[in-house]
């Protein structure tokens, strides 16, 4: 997908000059084609295109005219760049984001917005996550991406021509360009970037180029690109790099990186990821974006532009894995996320591109009952959930499949946070999403993570027998059933607040070994094989007497003597 929305004509021959030195005198950059006029002169065109005291010789000498008065209509006249009368152009922001400044005339840094001018002399920087958007009077647009430094030069209308001569420095970062083709001689545009290490002349082409201290790179989108290096440098170029000294084509669709030792050969920009990963919705934050692993990807620079008239760089990262995970607080809408592979060199490839929807607002609450996959015996279940500022009310669905194709419950108008609903014995799955008021409108957010809850017939409590009593104590018996276990509870009131022993046991009897006199109450409940307590049976009472002292069987023989 272009860089830009605007439909701007190809030129197939389209040319891009990386110079780490300066050629010629008047090498091809340097020189700007005139389309020679009936009546023309030499002197003629000196007098009303160059500047004050130029000589017209200079024109002679170049173009190899033979007679200074006599020029071919139609022809094309070759005239230095440095000799042409000057206008000074703007340039306008059309777009920002985040945190971007400009420094004018040397003066402290200041925020720049869009809609804002800017000069020669001027220099634009862009914070973490920023970006900024400037288009330049012959139509070329530059994408200023997170952290770089650019600075406008020069900016001007050459001679009496459309032509529009722009120079640029980037000190750092990375800058994505596009310059119209030519709509003929007199409006043919020079568009140039400068780094610390190349500079970049441009005819018509979109390409990216990133700037630091110690090395530059270029990756050709569109057009071709000659690289060239004097023969003095050429001879310290080569190696493991893989650098030369002499011209060069690249192509669309190839790259180079130029250091201190000379230009990279070019090589070939990796294919644009398979982005069919990426989800066309997304409603979760932070926002996570995969996509497929491409073949010789070292990493994957991931960025997320707006799908409005500015299509703004409001994301951009470089990612190790399959997938970007941007932390910004990124706002609900309509985006489109590229991607593109870096290779082992550092040079990015071609962009693969999907669009997608973020809505993750309002956040759904979470839920705090029941538990995730509880089970419950109850026949109402208790449904509650945490408060969301940003809600007005809540909507609550309850399906008996996971894909809530039928809900069984589906209630939107819920201003409180819980709800008790009946629900019969099975599996179910429910879950919560938030409602906002917007102009009057409901604003559904996303639904929370669903979550399942089992109502399970619970087992039958247990029937318990009389109690027995025997040497070793009193004997507590019940019915076995289809229990694996049985917990059991003993206590001094029947209300079990006073609790004087809790067992649990596989057999169906337990034994209260000599308890002390008094009366006791009992309950029994049965555990199934998965687990799952059933509720208590009916209470029992046992009543436990004092037992008698042995002398008191002595009582009738004394009373006899007596």
């Amino acid at each position: 997908m272009p860089l830009f929305s605007e439909v701007i004509g190809r030129l197939a021959t389209a040319t891009l000059t990386l110079l780490v030195v300066s050629g010629s005198p008047h090498a091809a950059d340097d020189l700007w084609p005139y389309r020679v006029q009936a009546g023309d002169t030499l002197i003629g065109v000196r007098d009303k295109l160059m500047v004050a005291d130029s000589q017209w010789q200079v024109l002679q000498r170049i173009n190899k005219v033979a007679n200074p008065r006599e020029l071919v209509p139609g022809s094309s006249l070759l005239i230095p760049v440095n000799l042409l009368r000057q206008e000074a152009l703007t340039a306008e922001v059309i777009h920002t984001h985040g945190d971007v400044q400009v420094q004018r005339s040397g003066a402290a840094f200041q925020a720049l917005t869009g809609g804002q001018i800017l000069a020669a002399g001027d220099v634009v920087r862009t914070g973490a996550q920023s970006s900024a958007v400037l288009r330049f009077a012959d139509g070329a647009r530059v994408l200023m991406r997170p952290d770089s430094l650019l600075k406008l030069e020069r900016s001007v209308k050459l001679g009496n021509s459309e032509a529009v001569d722009t120079q640029l420095r980037l000190e750092s970062g990375s800058v994505d360009s596009r310059v119209p083709p030519a709509a003929g001689p007199k409006r043919a545009p020079r568009f140039q970037i400068r780094t610390p290490l190349a500079n970049l002349g441009v005819r018509g082409t979109e390409f990216r180029t990133t700037a630091s201290a110690t090395q530059s790179a270029v990756e050709v989108l569109e057009g071709t690109v000659a690289s060239s290096l004097p023969s003095s440098a050429a001879s310290g170029v080569g190696g493991a790099g893989g650098g030369t000294g002499g011209d060069q084509a690249v192509q669309a669709g190839f790259g180079t990186r130029a250091s201190s030792s000379g230009v990279e050969v070019p090589r070939a920009l990796l294919a644009a990821p398979d982005l069919t990963a990426t989800p066309a919705r997304v409603e979760r934050l932070p926002v996570q974006l995969p996509w497929v692993a491409s073949t010789g990807a070292a990493a994957y620079r991931a960025q997320v532009f707006t799908t409005d008239a500015s299509q703004a760089l409001v994301l951009s990262g470089v990612f190790d894995g399959t997938a970007a995970r941007f932390a910004d607080n990124l706002p609900d809408g309509r985006y489109e996320l590229r991607v593109r592979a870096i290779d082992s060199a550092g040079l990015e490839g071609l962009d693969g591109s999907a669009a997608f929807t973020l809505k993750a607002r309002p956040e759904p609450p979470f839920s705090t009952q029941p538990k995730n996959a509880q089970r419950v015996t109850d026949d109402t279940q208790l449904f509650a959930w945490t408060r969301n500022a940003a809600a007005a009310r809540y909507r609550l669905q309850i399906a008996d499949t996971p894909d809530f194709a039928a809900p069984r419950f589906d209630q939107t108008d819920l201003s409180v946070n819980e709800l008790r609903v009946p629900l019969p014995v099975g599996t179910h799955h429910w879950r919560l999403a938030s409602i906002r008021d917007v102009a009057g409108v409901a604003d559904t957010g996303p639904w929370g993570d669903a979550l399942s809850v089992t109502r399970l017939a619970p087992p039958a409590p247990p029937v318990s027998k009389a109690p027995e009593t025997t040497s070793e104590g009193v004997l507590l018996a019940w019915a076995q059933g289809s229990a694996v276990r049985f917990q059991l509870q003993l206590a001094r009131d029947p209300e079990f607040k006073q609790i004087v022993a809790e067992e649990s046991v596989d057999s169906a009897q337990w034994l209260l070994r000599r308890p002390e006199p008094g009366r006791y109450f009992v309950r029994v409940r049965s555990v199934d094989a998965t687990g799952f307590s059933g509720p208590y049976g009916q209470v029992q009472q046992v009543d436990v007497a004092r037992a008698t002292p042995w002398w008191w069987l002595l009582l009738p023989a004394l009373v006899l003597l007596i």
